[in-house]
């Protein structure tokens, strides 16, 4: 590729009444690795598709080392570039006229082509990478700077067009919403799992023996078997019934099933099985935890009526979900999701601050 580096007003265009130019758009890829090859195949697919700009002054190609830009039509210019593990993307509209920002449908016609060929050149090269899309906030001041990089998973004009197809723009409360969603899968019920391994009756090895042995009580309840068919299939894939799936198959209502029915977890004190432990802070047994989980999945993810959690809402969880964590590390003993539940923590909180 050229040797030559982009210059920094490039990467970084002062902003005037002649143009306007979206956020950038980014391709983080995970683990910081992106290996050359992928970007330089991703500007010759470009290439392909739309001119190389030039300077205006010298009729010079504006392209350089991990840089290049683009006449996407009279009016627009794609600034593609690379830095480290991050593919940056910007749309800049060069004329004085009534639009007073570059055109949403362009904007979602460039996004779809760079991600659609970047899928394709990741998996010709066999390449096992993942990225996820941000959008980069400038900081207070207005100012790109290079030292301090913000990443907000935020809607924005690149995605305007598909907000606007569907009469439903996704707002910072859907955000949140999915950011509990994630810590109540992951954190949650990897939290469950532990349980479920740990507390293991004591005539059974280890968990998956108690499920082979409970079979007929998990699928051959008269008239109401434990576990619906779906489950079944999970539980029990082997069609001979001579092993079962991992824990890491099951999902909480599932793993909520076998601790209720199968392990030495008891009962909660107060309340029993079955009932929300929400009023009941002083009883951090195991069972009282896995209710709290259990009561948690449901007005997140199965009575959510719009998919929507306040900002308040948000710390108001968290700070619930830290609290059965901690109850269920203290009875089994150690350290099971509560780092895991913090780096999610700082996450939120770092978007919150760079926005």
């Amino acid at each position: 590729m050229l040797s030559q580096e982009s210059p920094r007003e490039v990467i970084s265009p002062e902003q005037d009444q002649r143009m306007l130019s979206t956020p950038v758009l980014c391709y983080i890829f995970k683990d910081k690795y992106l290996p050359p090859p992928i970007f330089h195949r991703l500007i010759a697919a470009c290439i392909t598709r739309w001119p190389v700009a030039k300077k205006k002054e010298t009729s010079e190609n504006l392209i350089f080392c991990g840089c290049c830009i683009f006449d996407v039509d009279l009016f627009h210019r794609l600034t593609l570039y690379c830095r480290s593990h991050i593919v940056f993307a910007r749309i800049t509209r060069m004329v004085i006229d009534e639009a007073k920002i570059p055109d949403t449908k362009l904007c979602t016609r460039v996004r779809k082509f760079i991600s659609l060929n970047l899928n394709k050149i990741i998996s010709y090269l066999s390449q096992n990478l993942q990225y996820g899309l941000s959008v980069q906030c400038t900081s207070s001041q207005g100012v790109s700077d290079d030292s301090k990089v913000y990443f907000s998973p935020m809607f924005d004009i690149w995605f305007a067009e598909e907000s606007h197809a569907h009469d439903a723009p996704i707002t910072p409360e859907h955000m949140n919403h999915a950011r509990l969603c994630v810590a109540l899968v992951t954190v949650c019920g990897n939290a469950m799992r532990e349980v479920l391994r740990t507390k293991v009756p004591a005539q059974h090895t280890d968990i998956y023996q108690a499920i082979l042995a409970n079979k007929g009580k998990l699928t051959g309840r008269p008239g109401r078997p434990l576990l619906n068919p779906s489950q079944i299939n999970v539980v029990f894939p082997d069609p001979q019934g001579k092993k079962t799936g991992t824990l890491d198959q099951f999902d909480i209502s599932l793993l909520y099933i076998l601790i209720r029915n199968i392990s030495a977890v008891q009962a909660p004190i107060i309340t029993g099985w079955g009932n929300d432990p929400q009023d009941q802070p002083r009883d951090t047994s195991l069972g009282a935890s896995v209710e709290r989980i259990r009561s948690f999945r449901n007005h997140i993810t199965g009575h959510s009526p719009d998919a929507k959690i306040s900002r308040q809402d948000l710390e108001d969880y968290w700070t619930k979900f830290e609290a059965v964590i901690r109850d269920i590390e203290k009875v089994i003993g150690r350290q099971v999701c509560s780092q895991e539940l913090d780096r999610q923590k700082r996450q939120v909180i770092s978007v919150y601050e760079a926005c």
